[in-house]
């Protein structure tokens, strides 16, 4: 699966019982410059133990993402447009598709 180069921003949201993790704030730019803020559960940005209310943030995370299109900007660049799928989706807008850079891709 293709995951997405976002960054880590801030641990969110603790629970005091230890029977939930907690959620991470994650931000992405997406091509046109615009910062886009996603709230979840740490497993769904990474795979180890690096999110936590003890890390020292940023710290670079990814998630999954499909593929839709790809296409090029009035400049020549390439432009890729993305889904997360629904989890997570962006606060501003319950959004899921986006239009991002290719270097933000790490394809298998």
């Amino acid at each position: 699966m293709t995951s997405l180069r976002c960054e880590a921003t801030r641990w969110a949201v603790e629970y005091d019982d230890g029977t939930y993790p907690g959620f991470v704030e994650v931000r992405l730019t997406d091509a046109n410059g615009r910062q886009w803020t996603f709230l979840d559960k740490p497993p769904i940005f990474s795979d180890g133990d690096e999110l936590s209310p003890e890390a020292t943030y940023p710290i670079a995370v990814t998630m999954d993402c499909v593929i839709l299109s790809r296409t090029s900007d009035p400049d020549g660049n390439e432009v890729v447009t993305i889904s997360t799928g629904g989890r997570p989706e962006a606060t501003e807008g319950d959004r899921s598709e986006f239009d991002v850079r290719p270097d933000q891709l790490v394809e298998p």
